[in-house]
């Protein structure tokens, strides 16, 4: 009996000890910002390698209530908007989310820094870089970029 108890700590320690890598169940593959003119609203597309099954199944039926950029700061959140009654185009496991916003289109002042915000690329890349959040019913998915993360963005005055 000793020797089973032995046995079994050994294997249950070997087991533990392993180098395991999971797969996030989710990860940013793509930012792509797209600065449209007047008439048209700009807009950033964000595609998420979606590796979960629940998660998956919650995008295809419309269960997204929310759509959060956690690197912009919370008071300017609202500059962005997402139609969650809308589900986002699929492509294999990798679903693009189309938000719309107008919080780049212009040169703001920020109160808090004290100085006027001057949107170029280098800026919006920074400003878009984070971590997003999926927001469901019941429950949230943090999603971080993934180590490949591409970052693309066309501006009107190039």
């Amino acid at each position: 009996m000793k020797n089973l108890l032995f046995l079994f700590l050994f294997l249950f320690a070997v087991s533990c000890s392993k180098d395991k890598k999971t797969q996030p169940l989710a990860s940013i593959e793509k930012i792509e910002y797209i600065d449209l003119d007047y008439e048209k609203q700009s807009g950033v597309i964000i595609d998420i390698k979606v590796n979960d099954s629940s998660i998956i199944k919650k995008l295809e039926n419309k269960q997204l209530r929310g759509f959060r950029i956690y690197s912009i700061k919370e008071k300017d959140r609202n500059y962005f908007f997402y139609e969650v009654w809308k589900a986002p185009i699929r492509k294999g496991n990798v679903f693009s989310f189309l938000i719309r916003t107008s919080y780049f289109s212009q040169n703001i002042s920020d109160k808090e820094e004290k100085k006027k915000r001057i949107w170029n690329k280098d800026n919006i890349t920074k400003a878009l870089s984070g971590d997003v959040g999926l927001i469901f019913d019941k429950d949230s998915v943090h999603v971080k970029p993934g180590k490949d993360l591409k970052i693309v963005i066309q501006m009107l005055k190039d």
